[in-house]
């Protein structure tokens, strides 16, 4: 009876622990079919008002500056919902069903339906959009600028790293969107609108409440324009602004080309190795970054030990979408160093995952040292103190163009970890020992060296150096 029971126990308890573990992978696999269910989400913003001042015109919001963007994205799978101040029944202008764009949207009864019944801000949840657009019409001018609830959605889906859009009036919506660091969201940016111009040509200067390009100048946006209806679109730091209804077609590219990006996976993965292994793992990690080269999904794969550590190892990745990367864990190469790393590491891999700040294309994450330089590759990890990281980004928004445009620069990339966005890292490769020296007395690095010195946990900020040695795929023009 005892053997039996004994059995019986046993035999429940392995049924419980995979019960538990199925029912784990279902869970985990649910989270991740929702997630990507909201990342294809896009949220367009509409107005409510629907007359010109005191004009006695009817307004709106403009057909193709809420279709055009839409044929793009929705041909390219993502789910759109509409918001508007009041909510309800969105007012139409420029109604011209000769466009053939227009005329598809008009005629969908699923959007039909979803502008003529769109949500108050009260029924959204930022969390389930990935981008958040600003159609344009004059009406926007009136109900857009104060409607804090619209602001602060936008506000949050940004500082999640989601990307906000506005064209033609649309960036009415935008110009009092404050960050969570107090600044207003076009502060220091590159945008775009219904220019001056443009408002004089149509005689309604003296009827909107504001001129928009006035209003954004004063936000501390730097105004770019071209000629009057002229297609004109600015992308900064995932914000995208248009100029007018012939942009539109263009700010729903330019959301996609952003959207991508979005979707590219960064990923760190450390490796302290036993000496004994050092160089047998070192030989299977070389065939791992060659393999995940070679695969079209890949951006750019390279490993490195540390200089003054060589029993840790780093291999670091960026892969167009998560899918890709998933395919390649299931590689015989990622095999062959999960296999090994059981009996060769002196503690389980650390794996960390970033997103890219203004990331660099594949063609740039690719770009190659000289076979005369002698190539030195430094990450730097910053734990920033809370509330102060976008501080940290907006710091990095201004110089990293110009330490991109260094002599010596190879690559130079800022990211945030995606599970703490206090936490970043920057990536830096440079020709030489000389040319991270010049890096260092370049005058653009200083605002970022004064924050270093003030705003992290853990002072000084060298600790977080790290010397990278690079042995794959060490490849050289």
């Amino acid at each position: 009876m005892i053997t039996i029971a004994k059995i019986f126990l046993s035999a429940s308890h392995n049924f419980i622990t995979v019960f538990s573990a199925l029912l784990l992978l279902c869970n985990t696999y649910a989270k991740a079919q929702n997630s990507d269910k909201m990342k294809k989400k896009i949220l367009f913003v509409v107005t409510s008002h629907d007359e010109k001042g005191n004009t006695g015109e009817k307004t709106g919001f403009y057909l193709s500056e809420v279709a055009h963007p839409w044929n793009v994205l929705m041909n390219s799978g993502y789910e759109i919902d509409f918001v508007s101040p009041k909510g309800g029944k969105a007012p139409v202008d420029g109604l011209n069903l000769g466009d053939s764009i227009n005329k598809k949207f008009w005629e969908d009864s699923k959007y039909r339906k979803k502008v003529e019944n769109t949500f108050k801000p009260s029924e959204i949840n930022p969390e389930n959009y990935a981008a958040i657009h600003f159609a344009g019409g004059h009406g926007a001018m009136w109900d857009f600028p104060e409607d804090e609830q619209l602001s602060n959605i936008a506000a949050k889906i940004y500082e999640k790293n989601g990307i906000v859009s506005a064209v033609c009036h649309g960036p009415a919506g935008i110009v009092n969107i404050k960050l969570s660091n107090g600044k207003y969201l076009v502060d220091g940016k590159k945008v775009n609108a219904f220019t001056n111009e443009e408002e004089v040509a149509v005689k309604l200067d003296k009827v909107v409440p504001f001129l928009l390009e006035n209003k954004l100048i004063e936000r501390g946006a730097t105004f770019e324009k071209s000629g009057l209806w002229q297609s004109h679109v600015v992308t900064d730091q995932r914000l995208i602004t248009g100029q007018n209804p012939q942009s539109a077609q263009a700010v729903g590219e330019a959301m996609l080309e952003q959207l991508k990006q979005q979707e590219i996976v960064g990923k760190l993965t450390r490796f302290e190795v036993k000496k004994e292994y050092q160089d047998q793992f070192q030989k299977v990690v070389s065939e791992y970054v060659k393999s995940s080269l070679s695969k079209e999904g890949n951006i750019m794969s390279e490993a490195y030990y540390e200089k003054e550590k060589p029993s840790v190892l780093w291999v670091i990745e960026r892969w167009k979408n998560v899918n890709e990367l998933e395919n390649f864990n299931n590689d015989s190469q990622a095999k062959k160093i999960n296999s090994l790393a059981k009996k060769a590491l002196t503690q389980p891999i650390k794996t960390i995952d970033v997103k890219d700040l203004e990331p660099i294309s594949k063609e740039q994450w690719r770009r190659t040292s000289k076979k005369e330089d002698n190539q030195l590759t430094i990450m730097l990890f910053v734990d920033a103190k809370a509330g102060t990281q976008q501080t940290f980004k907006d710091t990095y928004h201004v110089a990293m163009p110009q330490f991109r445009s260094e002599p010596g620069v190879v690559t130079y990339q800022l990211s945030q970890f995606e599970n703490d966005p206090t936490q970043f890292v920057t990536f830096e490769k440079f020709r030489g020992d000389d040319a991270f020296q010049y890096h260092l007395k370049f005058p653009p690095i200083q605002p970022v060296i004064d924050y270093l010195n003030t705003s992290i946990k853990e002072q000084p900020f060298q600790k977080g150096l790290h010397n990278l040695i690079e042995f794959a795929p060490l490849t050289r023009e």
